[in-house]
């Protein structure tokens, strides 16, 4: 009889083990169970595979269990397009493709090596993305690794005060804030940049708007950071640095109220206005490409200045550049002609940008050409021509119209 009973109760709990366990076998809605193995609707507990395309008509919850994404299946939310999946203790891999509303981790595994299109991410555990996330919104409370060849991309990411948030992949998301630690090892672009923690930069930042760092920047030897806007070094307190050993230009104006120093060979370009009223300390090379008459070549200075900060060259020497290129037709149907006499640059980068700092064209010329010839494919407007001597950082900015 307890012989009779064991075997029961083991067909029993197999059974109950085998149920939790639910497959795709055909196209279909999440609450149709004529799609999954199990003739079920899955939910919390079970262990979900998808190798077919699921429309999510319903918002889960996985405290255990969870589900898996294979390469060739898919997870869609249906046209009411407010499906909602929130892992806390469960798991979740995709390696197709899933797209839905709103995605919260709060504790579990989370993987993506696939395509994820999600309107608001808010994540709390470790998280590696090893393919491509696009979303409205993502607040970072765990670690986060963007590795090589991954994407995320966006309108605003947070990266919440004690986490890292490591990027050796693509971040392209118009608004960053950055609280904890951001290590940027390839290419983080946007509109604008808060960092109030630490950010640590070993290849290129872009912006089309303005950076404001509140904390700590590091700006390696290889760094590159390019601003359409405004640099803004300063918080309330007094506690902003920026360090610089790389190259940061920026086509508007530089203001530093707290500290920015060079550890050896560090650049500065600046178009427009230039302002300190904080330290200037180290061993960097400052341009502003519109200097005062007198050093400091800065156009406002009530701060300090050390003795190891250089300047390009003195005032002056950049209203004379204009003279060195001819550009014509102007205005132009697209098509026009330039000629450069600029004879102490081995190169020369060339660049055509819209009216919202968005390059159009961008190309290194040889000085001393006759004619370079350039055909332009955009829009009639108003664009701006620029041209950069590589070797001593003067700029050459005119307008250009062009006439379809």
């Amino acid at each position: 009889m307890k012989k009779s009973l064991f075997a029961l109760l083991f067909v029993f709990l197999f059974r109950t083990t085998f149920s939790q366990s639910a497959a795709t076998i055909a196209n279909g809605n999440w609450t149709n169970p004529l799609i999954w193995n199990c003739t079920c609707i899955p939910s919390n507990g079970y262990s979900v595979t998808i190798t077919n395309s699921v429309t999510l008509n319903t918002s889960l919850l996985f405290t255990s269990g969870g589900i898996n994404i294979n390469n060739t299946g898919s997870l869609i939310q249906d046209a009411s397009l407010n499906r909602d999946i929130w892992v806390n203790g469960g798991y979740f891999n995709n390696s197709g493709k899933a797209n839905f509303r709103y995605f919260l981790v709060s504790a579990g595994l989370v993987t993506n090596p696939g395509s994820f299109t999600v309107s608001a991410f808010t994540n709390s555990v470790t998280f590696t993305n090893a393919g491509n996330i696009t979303m409205d919104s993502m607040y970072v409370a765990g670690n986060l690794t963007n590795i090589a060849g991954a994407k995320i991309i966006g309108d605003s990411i947070t990266n919440a005060t004690g986490f890292t948030f490591q990027n050796s992949g693509n971040v392209n998301v118009s608004w960053s804030l950055n609280n904890g630690v951001f290590i940027n090892n390839n290419f983080h672009s946007g509109y604008a940049f808060t960092n109030a923690g630490s950010y640590l930069n070993y290849d290129s930042l872009i912006l089309t708007g303005s950076i404001w760092n509140k904390a700590v920047f590091y700006n390696t030897a290889s760094g590159k950071v390019r601003l359409t806007k405004n640099f803004h070094n300063y918080h309330p307190s007094g506690t902003a640095s920026f360090n610089n050993d790389g190259n940061v230009i920026t086509l508007d104006s530089w203001y530093n109220t707290d500290t920015v120093k060079g550890p050896s060979s560090g650049y500065f370009s600046v178009t427009d206005t230039s302002a300190n009223s904080g330290i200037m300390k180290g061993t960097f090379q400052f341009c502003d490409l519109t200097p005062p008459a007198f050093a400091p070549y800065i156009d406002f200075n009530s701060g300090s200045i050390a003795a190891g900060i250089t300047y390009c060259a003195p005032a002056g020497i950049f209203e004379n550049h204009l003279n060195e290129f001819k550009i014509y037709p102007n205005p132009s149907n697209g098509k026009l002609f330039l000629q450069s006499s600029d004879k102490n640059s081995d190169n020369l980068k060339l660049s055509i940008e819209d009216v919202n700092g968005k390059v159009v064209f961008e190309k290194i010329i040889v000085p001393n050409t006759e004619i370079s010839e350039i055909n332009l494919e955009q829009s009639s407007g108003i664009y701006f021509l620029k041209i950069l001597n590589i070797q001593n950082g003067n700029l050459n900015v005119q307008k250009l119209i062009i006439q379809q």
